[in-house]
């Protein structure tokens, strides 16, 4: 049996996060208001962080999992290891989160549109390199 359930497992997690990114970029270019509100509510409350950070922390992981199968694993397994890292330094410091997230989000509103476009162009680069 092996790693094979485990690897596949990863991939599939993997193409929800392309799906969520593709998503996420209609919604800013289909309905910029709300996405504006979607995305000022990051980090905002401790339920917010968790929940933020474990999504994180798992696309992470996969990523890492998925690395031996995937072309440039080393850099995957590079960029999941980043994602899973800060997630947990997200979680030991949502102070830090919350005063990074607000800051943000205010800062790229005026950017959405431009934001919406480069989600939608990351999903496509994520679905390519997993396809």
């Amino acid at each position: 049996m092996g790693q094979a359930p485990l690897i596949t497992g990863a991939l599939a997690i993997l193409w929800l996060a392309c799906f969520y990114l593709l998503g996420l970029g209609l919604l800013i270019l289909i309905n910029r208001e709300r996405a504006h509100r979607f995305l000022a509510a990051f980090a905002q409350t401790t339920r917010a962080n968790w929940i933020e950070s474990l999504l994180r922390m798992v696309v992470g992981i996969a990523l890492v999992i998925a690395a031996p199968v995937l072309d440039h694993s080393a850099l995957a397994r590079l960029f999941g290891t980043f994602l899973a890292g800060t997630a947990l330094l997200f979680v030991l410091l949502p102070g830090l989160h919350q005063r990074f997230a607000a800051p943000a989000v205010a800062w790229a509103a005026p950017f959405l549109p431009v934001l919406g476009v480069a989600s939608i162009a990351m999903a496509l680069m994520l679905g390519l390199y997993l396809a």
